[in-house]
């Protein structure tokens, strides 16, 4: 997948709801470092939409603890976000914490769509029944040549219209978060595509030319 294709507007999808609430602003502050240039081109806090968020070479955030997936069910979220993009030349879904955004967005769905809890835990559960009959366990314990070959499997009606298979819509579903995640990222957003919409002056200068100086 050509990381440039999607649009930042898609990407931004789940964003702007989680900004909406207290938590959710708590969740993006801690997750999305951004780089704000003061007048001396130090870094420094930035304010966005009332979200206050932490330097990008600030020390790390404590570690993410999911709040809806079961550490088994997170570790396969992990696990398929990295499958849909994987760490090539550039950083990929791993180093952007997808699986953290994804947790997060489903864990907050009860207030603005309460199908999609549902439909991850049916996935999910689908995910590992698919897996058990093909290989012989979970999903998440199978080869990575294994889970690349169901996925395929699952996502074959994107590539032949007149194809059925019964996770095509759980497929989707992990795709399109997982790429929403990533381009909501600091890192998809402003390391990949270079988007420079975040990173604004914390304070103006002034004009700097002598004839305008006092």
């Amino acid at each position: 997948m050509n990381k440039g294709e999607v649009s930042r507007r898609s990407a931004l999808k789940y964003f702007v709801l989680l900004a909406a609430s207290a938590a959710g602003r708590e969740f993006l502050a801690s997750w999305l470092p951004i780089p704000v240039a003061g007048a001396d081109g130090q870094k420094d806090l930035a304010s966005i939409h009332g979200v206050n968020h932490s330097r990008a070479d600030a020390e790390p955030a404590a570690k993410y603890v999911p709040q809806f997936f079961k550490p088994e069910q997170f570790a396969t979220v992990n696990l398929l976000a990295e499958t849909i993009l994987p760490t090539d030349d550039e950083p990929g879904a791993n180093e952007a914490k997808v699986a953290d955004y994804i947790d997060f967005v489903v864990f907050s769905a009860r207030e603005f769509e309460p199908s999609m809890q549902r439909e991850w835990i049916g996935g999910l559960t689908f995910l590992d029944k698919e897996s058990q009959k093909q290989f012989g366990k979970s999903f998440h314990a199978a080869s990575a040549t294994d889970r690349v070959k169901l996925l395929t499997e699952m996502s074959l009606p994107e590539r032949d219209p007149t194809a059925h298979h019964e996770g095509y819509s759980f497929f989707r579903l992990v795709k399109d978060m997982t790429v929403e995640g990533f381009y909501a990222s600091k890192v998809g957003l402003i390391d990949v595509l270079n988007y420079q919409g975040m990173n604004y002056m914390a304070e103006f200068p002034g004009c700097t030319h002598p004839e305008h100086q006092s």
